[in-house]
């Protein structure tokens, strides 16, 4: 490892030692790497669409909108490769939540997760990628 000298200002670096207590980090140089590697990964998904990833789609849904389950599960069926997972959750007597993770290029994913978030019928949709280190 190499050790840095950075300049940060008071109230930056206030912030920034309230948020690495909070989240319970053990000293500055781990909430600093952490922050590095969430930047340099939100690079890589943004610039390289070929690039691998896993990603998860969280999305709520009304299971009685007709054929929305069906449909749902179409979509799963029609893209194989992508979805590796799926976890289903009964919310209330209507509504279902369900994450899905994916697997493939990060162009793959997010045009799944598209497809999957803009059935009607589903309320909300949210997608998180994670780059995969080659």
């Amino acid at each position: 490892m190499e050790r840095v000298t950075i300049t940060l200002e008071d109230e930056l670096l206030e912030k920034f030692d309230k948020l690495i207590e909070a989240k319970g980090y053990k000293n500055r140089s781990e909430g600093i790497r952490d922050a590095l590697r969430s930047l340099l990964a939100e690079e890589e998904v943004s610039s390289n669409d070929e690039a691998k990833c896993v990603g998860c789609v969280v999305y709520m849904y009304n299971h009685k909108e007709r054929t929305l389950s069906s449909r749902l599960v179409e979509e799963h069926h029609h893209h194989h490769d992508i979805p590796a997972a799926t976890l289903h959750l009964h919310v209330d007597a209507e509504n279902c939540l369900e994450t899905t993770v994916l697997n493939g290029t990060v162009k793959q994913v997010r045009s799944m997760a598209n497809r999957i978030t803009s059935q009607t019928g589903v309320k909300h949709g949210w997608l998180h990628i994670v780059p995969l280190e080659d």
